[in-house]
């Protein structure tokens, strides 16, 4: 990208591509190795280690999940916001580097007359983990006359009622330590040491205007040696990821050897770096990806060995420090709820539409139901019980879905015996599983 700096607050020579110029000084950040990387496919959130051989899914099968965002110290924010829901009733879960939930609530917004409404626009937490950050966007009116608001939040990310009265300016907020890290226009700024996360001054960072593309989420290394920054054109394909070395956090400051564009496929996004400054992950055409960082001056980056594809159809990617080994499946939900119909009469099981009964799951997948009686109500020989009413759906994901049940073929000559008996239905999903008994009429 041909980057030149200077120290201060000025920027660099107008024939720069993108001008970079640290000035004030950046606090410590935690250095931990890099462990593993948080990203979401299929709607759940999983972790995987840096090569992909190894991965753990941490959500419960309940679908919809769209960000997540990982801590150098281990703790992961997710945020879920079902199909067809309005984006105030998204969702946060706060999960330990062990995959154990610690918290879940709203994902917090504050209440304004708004005619839309988006968030988050980026997110991030803390080093640590004890605070989280997000943008948000909305407007007012009609467009082209409309009024637009944008900013961003930072809250405690354990908490599950949260106080967002304090709204800050910038957009794509990310977090270096717990000093916040955010986008205005073309230039990415950083709070000055010591006023972070909830501090009202920034510094400016990075200029990419002479790159011609809009700047959206910057991300720093906890060593405060590499950068990296997404741009965005107006094209389809213009989404590109920027990296800079550096030779450290404080003026004057220097760039290295790395100075490039990513070679990504197609529109590339989320870009993130190890605590380290070693690797590089990004979400492209091809998925997430996770790769060495170039230690050459050539332009587009080229990396030691090639990316790692962790996932093709994974998004969201974040580098953060959770052992792949420690994490934990979640634990087996026992929420499943049915809803039975007034009554079920003898002749709607063996019709063609069989009787539905709602059944709320607990995750993706199929549920059973089954429904028994006493052997002696059919008048059979023997003890015990025999499965008379079947039915099964796949569930998209958590949620109510319809299971249509039958009586089984074998036992409809007994019909006539079967009015006014209670038949005891099981519903189950996986470990989960609930029984009821209902009397056919």
């Amino acid at each position: 990208m041909g980057l030149t700096s200077r120290s201060g607050r000025g920027w660099a020579s107008a024939t720069a591509l993108v001008a970079v110029a640290i000035a004030g000084t950046f606090g410590a950040a935690s250095e931990a190795d890099a462990t593993s990387i948080a990203y979401v496919d299929g709607g759940e959130v999983w972790v995987s280690t840096l090569d992909g051989k190894k991965k753990q899914k941490i959500s419960a099968g309940e679908g919809d999940w769209r960000e997540v965002a990982a801590a150098d110290g281990g703790r992961m924010l997710g945020v879920r916001l079902e199909d067809g829901k309005i984006f105030q009733a998204s969702k946060m879960q706060l999960w330990d580097d062990q995959g154990k939930v610690l918290s879940q609530g709203p994902l917090p917004y504050k209440n304004r007359p708004w005619s839309t409404y988006a968030a988050p626009v980026g997110l991030d937490l803390s080093a640590d983990g004890v605070f989280a950050t997000y943008g948000y966007s909305g407007y007012t009116g009609v467009v082209p006359s409309a009024s637009f608001y944008r900013g961003h939040y930072v809250i405690n990310a354990d908490n599950k009622v949260l106080n967002v009265d304090l709204e800050l300016e910038g957009e794509w907020p990310s977090f270096y330590g717990r000093r916040a890290v955010v986008t205005d226009g073309s230039v990415s700024y950083i709070q000055p040491d010591g006023t972070g996360p909830f501090g009202t001054d920034f510094t400016p960072m990075i200029d990419v205007s002479g790159t011609g593309l809009d700047l959206g989420r910057s991300d720093i290394a906890a060593n405060g040696k590499l950068l990296a920054f997404d741009l965005s054109g107006s094209g389809a394909g213009t989404e590109k990821i920027g990296l800079v070395s550096i030779n450290g956090v404080d003026p004057p400051v220097t760039i290295g050897t790395v100075d490039c564009f990513l070679p990504t496929v197609g529109d590339a996004t989320h870009s993130t770096l190890s605590q380290d400054g070693t690797k590089v992950a990004w979400q492209d055409s091809q998925g997430v990806k996770v790769a060495p960082v170039p230690t050459t001056s050539a332009d587009p980056c080229e990396f030691p060995s090639p990316p790692v594809v962790i996932s093709a159809t994974g998004k969201s990617p974040s580098i953060g420090g959770a052992d792949i080994s420690d994490v934990a499946p979640p634990p087996p939900s026992n929420d499943i709820e049915v809803k039975l119909p007034p009554k079920v009469k003898v002749g709607g099981l063996t019709s063609a539409g069989g009787v539905a009964v709602t059944v709320t799951a607990p995750a993706k997948g199929k549920v059973k139901v089954s429904g028994t009686v006493p052997k002696k109500k059919l008048g059979l020989k023997g003890k015990g019980r025999v499965t008379v009413v079947t039915g099964s759906a796949v569930a998209s994901k958590a949620g109510p879905v319809k299971v249509k049940l039958h009586l089984v073929k074998k036992y409809r000559k007994y019909k006539s015996r079967l009015k006014g008996v209670t038949v005891r239905l099981t519903i189950a999903q996986g470990k989960a599983s609930i029984t009821r008994n209902v009397k056919l009429r």
